[in-house]
């Protein structure tokens, strides 16, 4: 009777379980007709140009660029991003911000200026 009631306790746990995972899989599925979110997408060369820059870099000469590890030297494009102000050299920024949205540091959401 023991074994009995034993192997009864592990099909009623094994049915749980079953129906906790289609469950799972049913209601992560999105409905038919329902757009998929799309993937994040970082920022184009027009919203990048209308970011601001440190230019020559002497404003922010001595930082380090979270992106190569290396420090912005003097003469050296940079750019500064708006909102949490954390500067990166130029090439650096334009790559990382090309394909996300967000600081590289921070990650503080990006939303370049509007379009005059």
């Amino acid at each position: 009777m023991g074994l009995f009631l034993v192997c009864v306790g592990m099909i009623a746990v094994f049915s749980v379980y079953l129906s906790l995972l289609w469950f799972a899989s049913v209601s992560s599925t999105s409905p038919a007709g329902e757009a998929a979110r799309p993937k994040e997408k970082g920022l184009t060369a027009a919203e990048l140009s209308r970011i601001g820059g440190a230019g020559d870099g002497g404003e922010v000469a001595g930082a380090e660029c979270a992106v190569c590890l290396d420090d912005i030297e003097a003469g050296q494009a940079a750019r500064v991003i708006p909102g949490c102000r954390h500067a990166f050299h130029r090439r650096c920024a334009d790559q990382w911000l090309a394909a996300h949205p967000q600081c590289p540091l921070c990650r503080a959401l990006l939303l370049p200026p509007p379009a005059e």
